[in-house]
């Protein structure tokens, strides 16, 4: 009964059981918070987790973008060249490392993109991303998108 009673009493005092389920249910509640980010277009809001000196390799484009401003400025570019996205993530797998210092999640995600001329596509992916615990907050160092069909 004592087990119910302090979980009653973490989730009134707004505790969910994934702020403290370690670093993964740490960074799993950041890339929720992502993922409407994307959807709506607000570069600030999506790049602001990545690293001052992050690494995003995008399926979009041959070569890395180097560092926060670029990426952030990489993804202004993508959301005015396209009007609506929308992602769907599948089969994520969450790697913890470092005494919980590094997280590393991999998966697949289905992106459906529609143009300024209401063009739709989609593209599916894979995505690697490295995130580190920086002080309080983690972040993301690399990034890796890559498509295939």
């Amino acid at each position: 009964m004592k087990p119910i009673i302090y979980l009653v009493a973490l989730l009134s005092l707004g505790i969910t059981p994934a702020a403290w389920a370690g670093a993964a249910g740490e960074v799993a509640a950041i890339s929720q918070q992502r993922n409407p980010a994307f959807e709506k277009g607000d570069a600030d809001a999506f790049a602001a987790a990545f690293a001052d000196n992050a690494v995003y390799t995008s399926s979009l484009q041959p070569y890395r973008i180097e560092g926060k401003a670029a990426i952030k400025d990489f993804f202004v570019t993508l959301f005015e060249a396209y009007a609506t996205r929308h992602i769907t993530p599948r089969q994520g797998s969450t790697r913890v490392y470092a005494n919980d210092t590094v997280v590393v999640t991999d998966g697949y995600t289905v992106i459906n993109y529609t143009d300024k001329n209401g063009n739709p596509s989609a593209i599916f992916t894979r995505n690697s991303t490295t995130w580190v615990k920086m002080g309080n907050e983690w972040k993301i160092v690399d990034q890796h998108i890559s498509q295939f069909k």
